[in-house]
């Protein structure tokens, strides 16, 4: 019989320098994700021209993926082993990504947040058009392939490897020197903070092509880290309470995927539209709703794991659940 003692010892000698100092990991993890994010499509669109990088966009697309794949299937686990060693089976459990028991409630969640979210995003569209008297909303199917908008095929790098990142390795470390409520908050914090490198991907095509920088995209991506934080702080509340990372790339991926179609509208306000997504779209309404589903879930599909409070979340519920 193998003693705790030496369980421990075994554990311990698996793990690395950085997966037992999580803010040292955390952000150098953060800065290779920024340079495996910039500097391969950088690469690529120097040594092409503008012409031929405009009429294959695909090729940068797929330059994007595999180079950020790169990192997280090779780099992460195996050079800097987090978020608990450098054993690569280890690496898929650490991060939840072959936690799929129960596969129906953890599908599912994945697929019924997403709607709720598009039908917010979709929500806040049809409201901003209401206050122009020549807003539209243009629902046109082909977005979801068009090659110059985020589609169904962009959308995989940031469905798949940001929650790799952010709910994978990032909130399990930070589950390991805080509480779930307070990983949770800096979770989304850290995620919604992290979309300000969109700023500098478009000083990056300044310089390279020449292409005008738009001086309201700043504050266009200042809402945009507003309301991905509130996105992010349901992700990682989706991650723990569903024990895995597949539900959190369902519905990072099928939100990505589709919020072009829904929210692509002509003659509107942009600063009224950026309101309402970050308070009904895609931020604080459906973060609100999609914490109820999850918590529902644990009373129609309930698991060991759940927490057995009451479904309405109250000061005295989880009062009576610490006691």
């Amino acid at each position: 019989m193998v003693s705790n003692k030496t369980r421990k010892s075994s554990k311990k000698q698996e793990s690395t320098w950085l997966s037992e100092h999580p803010w040292m990991g955390i952000f150098i993890l953060l800065f290779l994700y920024v340079i495996f994010l910039l500097l391969p499509g950088l690469l690529y669109a120097i040594f092409v021209n503008q012409t031929f990088y405009n009429t294959h966009l695909y090729v940068a697309h797929l330059i994007d993926f595999f180079g950020v794949a790169i990192l997280f299937i090779i780099i992460v686990p195996f050079a800097l082993g987090l978020p608990n060693g450098r054993k690569f089976v280890g690496y898929t459990k650490g991060i939840r990504v072959v936690n799929i028991k129960p596969a129906f409630r953890t599908v599912v969640l994945g697929f019924i947040t997403a709607i709720v979210t598009l039908a917010c995003m979709l929500f806040a569209t049809y409201l901003t058009t209401l206050t122009s008297t020549t807003g539209q909303v243009i629902f046109d199917p082909n977005l979801l392939i068009n090659p110059s908008t985020i589609n169904i095929y962009t959308s995989l790098r940031p469905g798949i490897w940001e929650e790799v990142a952010f709910r994978g390795i990032i909130l399990v470390l930070l589950l390991k020197i805080y509480s779930e409520r307070t990983s949770i908050f800096i979770n989304g914090i850290l995620f919604g903070a992290f979309h300000l490198v969109n700023i500098f991907g478009a000083f990056l095509g300044l310089i390279v092509f020449g292409t005008e920088f738009n001086n309201e995209m700043i504050f266009q991506v200042l809402f945009q880290v507003i309301y991905t934080t509130f996105f992010g702080i349901f992700l990682a509340y989706l991650f723990i309470k569903a024990n895995s990372l597949i539900p959190c790339i369902i519905v990072h991926y099928l939100v990505d995927g589709f919020s072009t179609l829904v929210t692509s509208a002509s003659n509107v306000n942009v600063w009224l539209f950026l309101m309402f997504v970050t308070v009904l779209g895609i931020g604080i309404l459906p973060m609100k709703l999609n914490i109820l589903i999850v918590r529902s879930s644990c009373y129609t599909w309930p698991q060991p794991f759940d927490e057995k409070v009451s479904l309405f979340d109250t000061y005295l519920a989880r009062k009576n659940h610490k006691k």
